[in-house]
């Protein structure tokens, strides 16, 4: 019990280490949720030109998703930070953001496109044969059977975006897992502030899945085909 008291003291306690834990989760925070928003936006937009535009606009997101497929995370946030965006007045936590957004739009692009596809053409027909137009259809008999196979595919994307923000420490960021680093060269303690990191890395995957499971259950009811 002493030796847990004394690590904690030395890696929370001791020149109020536990702020910067919690700065870094403010940081974590920010670009998950930010990104999350951004890239959940950005992947329905892309979706929709992907599935209603054709010739070039179409072509063009196709080879996005590619790139984006492609190209490493880390790599694309180095080349937005010191390359891209290097001249623009955008903070370190902004780049990040926009780099996650990005990224992670074309995954979402896909698992929209594919959840969207899977659901049986015929119920388009049975819409338009209810007299709705091509959007109520969309709306109230498409939307509501994809989300069903969306939401589980999103959740395990959206669980990797949150776990992938702990390379923003390469560009100036004190994130949760930077400040776990930090705290670890100071105290040449590595055992308590990575467990401590992993800990709420779990917790915030563990609630963020919880809300997407409620929310979920709420859309399941009314996902029934007609």
């Amino acid at each position: 019990m002493s030796g847990i008291r004394e690590s904690i003291y030395s890696n929370l306690l001791y020149e109020d280490r536990w702020m910067m834990m919690t700065d870094g989760l403010v940081n974590t925070l920010k670009v998950s949720l930010w990104s999350i928003l951004l890239a959940t936006l950005m992947g329905a937009l892309l979706c929709a030109i992907r599935m209603r535009s054709r010739n070039w606009a179409k072509t063009s997101v196709k080879w996005y998703v590619e790139l984006m497929r492609a190209i490493p995370l880390l790599v694309l946030l180095l080349l937005l930070f010191y390359v891209v965006l290097a001249d623009v007045a955008l903070s370190p936590l902004w780049i990040a953001i926009v780099c996650f957004t990005l990224y992670f739009s074309a995954y979402f692009c896909e698992i929209f496109r594919s959840g969207i596809e899977g659901v049986n053409r015929g119920q388009w027909e049975a819409g338009f044969a209810l007299g709705l137009t091509p959007w109520r259809t969309f709306i109230k008999v498409i939307l509501p059977q994809a989300l069903k196979k969306i939401i589980p595919v999103y959740k395990g994307q959206m669980v990797t975006l949150v776990k992938s923000t702990s390379i923003i420490g390469y560009v100036a960021i004190v994130d949760l897992t930077k400040a776990g680093d930090l705290i670890r060269s100071r105290t040449f303690d590595a055992f308590f502030p990575l467990i401590l990191v992993a800990a709420v890395y779990l917790l915030l995957t563990l609630i963020l899945g919880a809300l997407l499971d409620l929310f979920e259950k709420r859309i399941t009811p009314k996902s029934r085909k007609i």
